[in-house]
């Protein structure tokens, strides 16, 4: 899998979940993150960080999305 075909996931600890992006383009607020206008940080690095999720709730979110 290529780089450009995934999307890392940071939890609040800091742990990154590297997944294919057509899975996470399942969550429309993780698409809205990726795909916005404006030059942000995640559109650029698809990067989004979860400063408000746990490593255990954001490893469920990914088992969920696939």
């Amino acid at each position: 899998m290529k780089k450009e075909d995934t999307v890392e996931l940071i939890s609040a600890e800091g742990l990154e979940f590297v997944i294919d992006k057509e899975a996470a383009m399942v969550s429309q607020t993780i698409h809205n993150m990726l795909t916005s206008l404006g030059g942000f940080t995640e559109t650029d690095h698809r990067e989004v960080t979860f400063l408000e999720i746990s490593t255990t709730i954001l490893e469920k979110i990914c088992q969920y999305i696939y």
